[in-house]
């Protein structure tokens, strides 16, 4: 018979696996044990813990919006007796993810374009003599053009180059009370919207109540009421460890984590937020140097003669970011069967490992093997082969098993 119709045949041949049944009870309880493990495995962590039976989506689509509410009375030298509204104090206005509430200020009113002094805290407005101040050379992180004079104070043979700016310069004492102290009463709502578009869901995190109050009455609380959307600025800032007043001072960031982790299993009223905060500024519980929050905004207005002046303020204050988060799962077929798959694929493990400790490790190894594996040798033809094995079995068996006892005995 030539060589290709051989391998030709041999592609219709039934070949089955020969089983060997060893009665050790060692590596029997070690193979049950093994089981077990990996079934709780795959029940208790896959389909139970991480719900491998769901398909999920963590590609969420979000709105917030937020709103601030309270007034605090101010009273400085300057502006006298002030009143603050968020219009004021929340930067931007109009209610984003990321916004500013002002608790503190630095105040210069009634700048003017004209000549003065640069601030002598500024390195490179200072000088000695009036080469120092190179004409029409902007001062490095000061407040305007060099004039090419060098002002010098009464019996100083150094001072500070003439300046052309906006004029009296930027003050710089900062009151160590925050002026708006007081906006730790204050009131944030925030109202976020959230899609998961592979599952066609929507949620709101506005607790859905007949109660038309609700809103007015209720105030965020872990466990009094999780599901308010309203929270307090002063208890924020607690949540994160850090207290108000020391914040207040010269500002910091805050981050707000809404995570929405969905199971879509289960009635969608159950779908509900999750609130945590931290603070972004600093590396740990403790304030350093580099830590707080400022910028600068001014005010212009125009005086009777039709001359422009500007009020500017060096504002502190609390950046609240809100950051977004969520998952959704719901029961699909395919990775039920895959996980399904994957486990039940998993069960060759144990197998294995009491292969190598029969095999390999047992003292009575050698027997082991030479019970479990058999070398055939090759046979002159395939008739030939067929005979021989017709005499020995008598029958052509589609399957063979042998037990082997720890006394080698062959049953």
């Amino acid at each position: 018979m030539s060589p290709c119709k051989t391998l030709f045949l041999a592609a219709f041949d039934y070949k089955t696996v020969k089983y060997v049944i060893a009665e050790n009870k060692k590596v029997g309880v070690l193979y049950r044990v093994i089981q077990l493990s990996i079934l709780g495995y795959l029940i208790g962590w896959v389909f139970v813990t991480k719900k491998g039976y769901q398909a999920t989506e963590e590609s969420v689509q979000s709105s917030v919006m937020t709103k601030v509410k309270g007034v605090v009375l101010t009273n400085s030298t300057d502006m006298g007796l002030s009143l603050w509204g968020p219009e004021d104090y929340v930067i931007p206005p109009h209610g984003d993810a990321n916004l500013f509430v002002t608790t503190n200020f630095i105040e210069t009113p009634n700048q003017r374009l004209s000549h003065c002094a640069e601030s002598d805290k500024v390195p490179d407005g200072r000088c000695k003599e009036d080469k120092d101040c190179l004409v029409g050379e902007a001062v490095t992180a000061g407040h305007g053009i060099k004039t090419g004079r060098c002002l010098k104070k009464d019996g100083n043979n150094s001072g500070t180059c003439e300046i052309y700016g906006w004029c009296p310069i930027e003050r710089t004492q900062i009151s160590h009370v925050p002026l708006l102290g007081k906006a730790e009463t204050f009131t944030i709502y925030i109202k976020n919207f959230i899609r998961f578009p592979k599952f066609s869901f929507s949620k709101s995190n506005v607790l859905e109540t007949n109660n038309a109050s609700y809103l007015k009455t209720c105030l965020y609380h872990e466990s009094l009421q999780p599901y308010c959307p309203i929270f307090r600025l002063g208890d924020i800032i607690n949540r994160t460890g850090h207290r108000f007043q020391d914040m207040a001072q010269s500002g910091g960031a805050i981050g707000i984590l809404i995570d929405w982790n969905c199971n879509l299993d289960r009635d969608a009223s159950e779908c509900q937020p999750m609130y945590s905060f931290t603070r972004l500024d600093v590396n740990s519980s403790v304030s350093s140097s580099t830590s707080g929050y400022n910028f600068r905004y001014v005010r212009y207005y125009k005086n009777a003669t039709g001359h422009t002046y500007r009020t500017l303020f060096k504002v502190y204050g609390i950046r609240f970011d809100i950051m977004v988060h969520g998952k959704a799962g719901k029961f699909n077929i395919i990775p039920t069967m895959i996980n399904i798959a994957s486990g039940l694929a998993l069960m060759g493990a144990g197998t294995f490992v009491c292969d190598l400790v029969l095999l390999y490790i047992m003292k009575k190894r050698t027997d082991y093997r030479r019970r479990k594996y058999e070398s055939v040798k090759e046979p002159n033809s395939r008739a030939e082969s067929n005979e021989n094995e017709v005499e020995e079995n008598g029958f052509q068996d589609c399957g063979e098993t042998e037990v082997m006892k720890d006394n080698d005995s062959q049953v």
